[in-house]
């Protein structure tokens, strides 16, 4: 299935332009609807955290910030808005408007909530779902992930803050044989078939990992030529190895599984898809 609705998360952070880039440059290649979604803070989702006793000035102080950053970050994403999509002459739409399949727009849309029950409840009515990389975002980022990638069941590209236009020329597939590497392949599969290269990279440490020869084969069966690229890993981690081998491969995207072993478990003790997350300077798309 290709992508025909792509959502991209804009919280008016640094990351912000980067994530419309990203969905602007897909939703141009695929024909697809790209939804810009920007969630504004709801001073009152801070009153459960409020200790009690606080004075009614204290309390309006608090609400008039928040009010204050809302404003600032509205300003950030309408002027980006502005300049990447209504100032260069991009097909608009309202948010309530239908598209046909294959046709590309754009469209806006901000809400106040919570940002992660947003990018859940809207994500899951997405193909893809586009955020900025966690470095680049303000807030609680660990929520706003974890919603994308876990309660949308929906693949998610995460982009760097200098990715360029037309990314996803070279892939790597990062393939251990799990769960989590195979849907995300076929999650992938739109971007993989208009690669001029694919390159599947697997860490020889396990016996048991199903040979990339395998995922090559399956690849060919949707029209993708994939080159095996095994490497003994050393003492680095296996995020770090991953994205060395992605480097030296030339990829300018990396397709992996997310979260092979609990997200506690990674983010306690370290894990592939931690360690990618917080490193990575090309653009990865991940799925659960």
């Amino acid at each position: 299935m290709d992508w025909g609705t792509i959502l991209a998360v804009t919280d008016g952070a640094a990351g912000s332009d980067a994530a419309m880039a990203a969905a602007i440059d897909l939703g141009q290649r695929f024909g697809a609807r790209v939804d810009l979604l920007h969630v504004a803070n709801d001073p009152r989702d801070l009153m459960p955290y409020v200790g009690e006793g606080m004075s009614g000035t204290a309390m309006e102080q608090i609400m008039a910030s928040v009010e204050a950053s809302n404003a600032k970050r509205r300003e950030a994403v309408e002027a980006s808005y502005k300049r990447l999509c209504s100032g260069a002459g991009l097909p608009e739409i309202q948010p309530e408007e239908l598209t046909e399949a294959g046709q590309f727009a754009v469209c806006l849309e901000q809400v106040t909530g919570r940002q992660p029950e947003e990018i859940e409840r809207r994500g899951r009515l997405a193909d893809l779902i586009v955020m900025p990389h966690p470095a680049l975002t303000e807030g609680d980022e660990t929520a706003s992930m974890d919603a994308a990638i876990f309660g949308s069941g929906r693949p998610v590209l995460v982009a760097p803050a200098d990715l360029k236009a037309g990314f996803g020329s070279k892939v790597a597939i990062a393939w251990d044989g799990s769960r989590e590497g195979a849907v995300a392949t076929t999650a992938a599969l739109p971007l993989l078939k208009q690669a001029a290269e694919v390159v599947i990279i697997t860490a020889r440490e396990d016996e048991e990992v199903m040979e990339p020869s395998s995922l090559a084969r399956f690849l060919a069966g949707h029209g993708v030529k994939g080159k095996t690229w095994a490497y003994t890993p050393g003492s680095e981690s296996i995020a770090e190895g991953l994205l060395d081998q992605a480097n030296h491969a030339g990829a300018d995207c990396l397709v992996m599984g997310a979260y092979g072993h609990s997200r506690l478990r990674e983010r306690i003790l370290g894990g592939a898809t931690e360690g990618v997350l917080e490193n990575a300077k090309i653009a990865v798309l991940m799925k659960h």
